[in-house]
């Protein structure tokens, strides 16, 4: 992200990827090329934590993986409504989370950016700078949330979630249907708001690395600090919507119909402790 699309005569902004070549039909952009070194990157860092993390307590790399690991089963179990799910389905938040601190955190190194270009197009431009990059990524955490939730609730306890149990009244068919129309707005919600976000830092920091090769280079220090907490915001809020999503798609799944039955038939027939519960 530094000195991106900063040319010789001023910052070269773009709003959008840059096409750097064509396989066949499929252009290839800068941002497409950015975003599949990240996730190897991704995919090679767990790798190589998951093979360190033992039951004696770690230090170093691997102890912060477990900080942030922790960090993120606290984080979705609100939303999820109990830490034995947020464990379950830490590995897939998880990697919303990774992959976005990385891939927006990353774009703070020197060769993204003007660092690596051919001509004035810059070679590695962030996914998360792309909207095309975060509407793909929006989509995946959707389908993934309403994957999880057949899974957790079945076909029809999904249905449900959309429907309630008389799908066939008017009203719930409207309700039913309009709800179903809000996983499309979710989608745009999630990708606007990370795409704006990192596009418009992106643009600060090009803009002050242009002033700063003028000046003093220490006016890019603040917005390098605003950039580094806004990965972690940007992350924090794109991984708990989704829980937050699975976890309204599946609460009806957390109510147990025995229980309920048995509550029923306590109400129905008290015990005679329950009639006299002074003893007296």
């Amino acid at each position: 992200m530094i000195s991106l699309f900063a040319a010789a005569s001023g910052p070269h902004i773009s709003l959008k990827a840059e096409r750097l070549f064509d396989v066949g039909p499929v252009t290839i952009t800068n941002a497409y090329i950015y975003g599949v070194m990240v996730a190897i990157a991704t995919m090679l860092i767990a790798r190589w934590v998951a093979n360190r993390i033992s039951v004696q307590p770690s230090k170093g790399p691997v102890q912060l993986a477990e900080l942030l690991l922790e960090f993120i089963i606290t984080l979705i179990s609100g939303p999820l409504g109990s830490r034995k799910k947020a464990i379950k389905y830490a590995p897939i938040f998880g990697t919303f989370f990774i992959f976005i601190v990385l891939s927006n955190l990353s774009g703070l190194l020197p060769l993204v950016g003007s660092g690596i270009a051919v001509g004035e197009t810059p070679v590695f431009r962030p996914l998360t700078a792309d909207l095309n990059g975060t509407i793909a990524l929006s989509i995946v955490a959707i389908i993934a949330v309403q994957y999880l939730s057949i899974k957790e609730s079945g076909i029809k306890g999904h249905l449900k979630h959309y429907f309630t149990d008389k799908p066939l009244n008017p009203v719930n068919m409207f309700v039913g249907l309009f709800e179903m129309l809000g996983e499309i707005t979710r989608i745009a919600s999630l990708s606007l708001r990370l795409f704006l976000n990192t596009a418009v830092g992106e643009i600060l920091v090009s803009v002050a690395v242009f002033i700063g090769s003028y000046g003093s280079s220490f006016t890019l220090l603040p917005i390098v600090a605003f950039e580094i907490l806004v990965a972690f915001i940007q992350a924090y809020v794109f991984t708990t919507l989704c829980a937050t999503y699975l976890g309204l798609a599946t609460h009806h799944s957390h109510e147990d119909p025995d229980a309920s039955e048995d509550m029923a038939k306590k109400s129905a027939h008290p015990s005679p402790a329950q009639l006299n519960p002074s003893g007296a």
